[in-house]
């Protein structure tokens, strides 16, 4: 029996590459978009399986575990310079499976977030793109890039007084009903072109696709230039599927809690974190805030040299209340030598501060977990928020 070796380029896809092109007399064809159906034979060590691909035995590395005898699915995403394969999810469990998949992703990494904007400075910097022969592709890259700089809040952009406003709609958030309407249709969600406009998750979707075509076109793609090109796949499926988490997480919440989310990347001199912020709607569930009823929005930050400060605002009308906790005596001191001036900002946009305080607690981290798994997220039945 003629095994057919494939070694892999590892993803959370599967996404594998085959090292030659199946000339082998008795494979059958391939082209670019065969869904095929395969099923693992034998286990042949560590990483490694035996699957059977239209009866063909094919020899792949696997970065999931799987079971002798277990059904999957794979499209064919490229066949040139190398055949790449990916895992097509089980249609099975149906919506309601794809959704449980979306907050087991929350669960184990609620910081996945991060990776986007820190992935995506390497990935889409000047050094790693130049070398792409397809001028589209670097133009595409560096407009990428830009885009991601622009919802990172740093120094460049702290003087939009909108940041945040501008980072839910540029991001992408706010096409959960698109999103939607695709978990119930039969194509994987983060292929299908997304309306929207400029904003990042529709760039991201766009430029995956047309890498995608490129190395299905072009079987003379140098080997350097074909693992940047697969590296920046990869990124771009990881990354769509990291917005739609968010964007399945702030549906749940709002229709189940009238919560959503905002996780905001901040850029200090020697890293990059994430800062969370919730917000609490009055009135209906699901509906969103209602004119006169009162909202909420508690802020859990990072700020660097500063620690953690956990900022708890209550608005009804014009009416607003701040209270503010810090970690630390001196951190303390330093933001409340700033809250007189806050107070006055806030006057000026009309607002009437009824309260505005800091004080100290140590217990700011637990609190954010235990305001975190409070939350529907963590319920252990699900119901169709999309229905």
């Amino acid at each position: 029996m003629t095994i057919n070796q494939v070694t892999g380029i590892p993803s959370q896809l599967l996404i594998k590459a085959l090292q030659q092109k199946f000339d082998f007399q008795g494979f059958p064809d391939l082209k670019v978009g065969d869904r095929l159906d395969a099923q693992v034979a034998q286990k042949m060590g560590e990483g490694k399986v035996l699957v059977l691909l239209k009866g063909a035995p094919v020899e792949a590395d696997t970065t999931i575990p799987l079971q002798v005898g277990q059904k999957i699915n794979v499209q064919v995403e490229s066949l040139k310079p190398q055949i790449l394969l990916r895992l097509v999810t089980s249609d099975a469990a149906g919506e309601q499976g794809k959704i449980t998949g979306y907050l087991k992703a929350f669960r184990s990494d609620p910081q996945a977030l991060a990776d986007l904007f820190k992935a995506g400075g390497g990935l889409l910097g000047t050094d790693n793109v130049k070398t792409l022969s397809n001028s589209l592709l670097r133009s595409q890259s560096q407009s990428l890039g830009q885009m991601i700089r622009t919802l990172i809040f740093s120094t460049e952009t702290m003087g939009n007084p909108l940041f945040i406003r501008d980072f839910v709609s540029r991001s992408g958030f706010l096409l959960e009903r698109a999103l939607g309407r695709s978990l119930k249709e039969d194509a994987p969600a983060e292929m299908k072109a997304q309306s929207g406009g400029d904003n990042l998750k529709s760039a991201l979707i766009k430029f995956g696709t047309e890498i995608r075509e490129w190395l299905g076109t072009r079987p003379d793609i140098p080997e350097e230039e074909f693992k940047t090109l697969v590296r920046l796949a990869e990124y771009t499926d990881r990354s769509v599927h990291t917005l739609e988490t968010q964007q399945v997480l702030n549906v749940l919440s709002r229709d189940q809690e009238n919560r959503f989310m905002v996780q905001i990347p901040f850029a200090f001199p020697q890293s990059l974190t994430m800062q969370d912020i919730f917000i609490e709607f009055g009135g209906n569930q699901g509906e969103g805030k209602e004119d006169g009823s009162p909202f909420r929005i508690v802020f859990f930050l990072n700020l660097d040299v500063l620690g953690d400060i956990m900022i708890d605002v209550g608005i009804r009308d014009q009416e607003l209340t701040a209270d503010l906790s810090c970690q630390s005596v001196d951190a303390m001191s330093l933001v409340s030598s700033s809250l007189e001036s806050l107070r006055e900002n806030l006057d000026s946009l009309g607002f009437r501060v009824v309260r505005m305080a800091c004080d100290v607690r140590d217990d700011i981290g637990p609190t954010k977990n235990d305001y975190v798994r409070n939350s529907s997220w963590y319920e252990g039945d699900v119901i169709n928020f999309f229905a």
